[in-house]
């Protein structure tokens, strides 16, 4: 089986741009319609976090990747992120706060976010359109490429 990453996250959360940064593709806004499979990544619509109703969907997708990266927006004072819900996963969950260059960002906030959704560790701050703190995450790809 391929090593895949599942991104999971609200809709804007960032993860497109991030699968895009990480990709060396050229960033790009267009709205995620439905998984998307591409390198390493599954792309999902934001909408899947954000109704209950698609919470299977993400479980199953789950079964296909070795790890689930659940994206959380600095700059929106709200998560969609039922608690706990990263327990949902038989696989390690990282968690991302994005958008750390924003003005309006509120990383701490964010990160309680995603304690409550259970990511226990490590929680990453990145900004994927400036480039911030992507490194961690290119060495996880790293290793992802050499297991393949």
């Amino acid at each position: 089986m391929k090593s895949r990453i599942l991104l999971i996250g609200g809709v804007g959360a960032g993860k497109t741009t991030l699968k895009q940064c990480l990709m060396n593709e050229a960033q790009s806004y267009r709205k995620t319609q439905m998984l998307e499979f591409k390198g390493f990544f599954i792309d999902c619509p934001g909408e899947y976090l954000q109704m209950p109703t698609y919470y299977r969907v993400l479980i199953d997708a789950s079964h296909r990747v070795d790890e689930v990266w659940a994206l959380q927006d600095a700059a929106n004072r709200r998560t969609i992120f039922p608690p706990n819900f990263a327990k949902v996963f038989n696989k390690p969950v990282v968690g991302i706060i994005t958008k750390i260059d924003r003005e309006d960002a509120a990383p701490d906030l964010a990160e309680k976010y995603l304690r409550q959704a259970g990511v226990v560790a490590p929680i990453l701050s990145i900004s994927a359109r400036e480039g911030i703190g992507i490194e961690p995450l290119v060495k996880r790809l790293e290793a992802f490429a050499s297991d393949a």
